[in-house]
């Protein structure tokens, strides 16, 4: 049920978002705002529950460093492709397109995309292919522990997974927990 209300809801946010891009910047060459993220809200953000887990790095310059997407468990960069060997000897790839970063130190809400422009999942003779956009947007606690936010997503992964009637009016809650990451080596 969660997973229909999650491809409709994608559906009407691909129809939003190409209104709202009719308008605004076009392209790479919109420039993007360069500010510096507290200590408290820089780092790895962790949501957890099931279909929903995701991890998301934050840098201190305001940019995201990876993000872990449920689709596969897999750990993106932006604008870079990750290749995934499975267990059939076949190669799973993992394009990401921009991942966006916007803070208000004022309300303490944080803003991230993340978009990934292909996912090419194989395994045996099944397929999946598609794209993804996933916005997630909330307060940062004051202690900079938690970050409820609410996560939009739209998402076309072919039509093995047709978008369902009923669509959703609101956003899905995710709660996001500051976690250490111990340093790779």
């Amino acid at each position: 049920m969660i997973m229909r209300q999650l491809i409709v809801l994608s559906a009407v946010v691909i129809i939003l978002a190409g209104l709202a891009g009719c308008y605004g910047p076009q392209g790479k060459s919109a420039k993007k705002p360069k500010f510096t993220l507290p200590p408290e809200v820089a780092g790895t953000w962790q949501a957890t529950g099931g279909e929903e887990d995701w991890t998301i790095t934050l840098k201190p310059n305001g940019t995201v460093a990876s993000a872990v997407i449920p689709m596969g468990f897999v750990e993106c960069k932006p604008n870079r492709t990750t290749k995934v060997p499975m267990l059939d000897n076949s190669t799973s790839t993992y394009k990401a397109g921009d991942f966006i970063v916007d803070y208000d130190p004022v309300t303490r809400e944080l803003f991230v995309s993340i978009q990934m422009e292909s996912i090419h999942i194989r395994f045996m003779d099944e397929r999946i292919d598609g794209n993804s956009l996933d916005r997630f947007v909330g307060p940062v606690s004051a202690d900079g522990k938690v970050w409820n936010a609410d996560w939009v997503t739209n998402f076309d992964y072919g039509p093995r997974f047709p978008p369902g009637p009923n669509v959703p009016s609101y956003a899905n809650p995710l709660v996001f927990q500051k976690v250490q990451v111990p340093n790779k080596k």
